[in-house]
């Protein structure tokens, strides 16, 4: 195995591991303002510190915290598409979204999908990829 194509996987992994954490911080951003509406810039920081820290630690070492970091991420993706397809069958049915009920349901799922991924992640054993 050549040297470039050592650092070409790195690269990847580094990119693929940011954008999923771009992603992961955005869906879990939205739901929390619009949950919290304008209590949610105080909650923002504490957001930013917790995906960049999970960036780093999944980044750093390729055990559990890589897992931890990634199916976090895709738990939250995951619950998204749960509400975004829920979302969608209710608007078929002619029935407008009232959003008293759907915010902290969209909130309460996100983080529900965060919490199933981190559990997964710390439980897993091999090396993450």
């Amino acid at each position: 195995m050549c040297p470039g194509s050592t650092i070409l996987r790195r690269a990847l992994r580094l990119g693929l591991y940011a954008a999923l954490g771009w992603v992961g911080f955005y869906l879990l951003v939205i739901p929390l303002a619009g949950y919290l509406s304008y209590l949610a810039a105080f909650m923002f920081p504490l957001v930013v510190v917790l995906e960049v820290v999970g960036f780093a630690r999944a980044v750093t070492s390729r055990g559990r915290w890589a897992w931890v970091y990634l199916l976090g991420n895709t738990g939250m993706l995951v619950a998204t598409g749960v509400v975004f397809v829920e979302g969608l069958v209710e608007l078929s049915v002619h029935q407008q979204p009232d959003t008293r009920v759907t915010a902290p349901l969209y909130l309460a799922l996100v983080v529900l999908g965060l919490v199933v991924g981190v559990v997964a992640g710390a439980r897993m054993r091999r090396p993450a990829p």
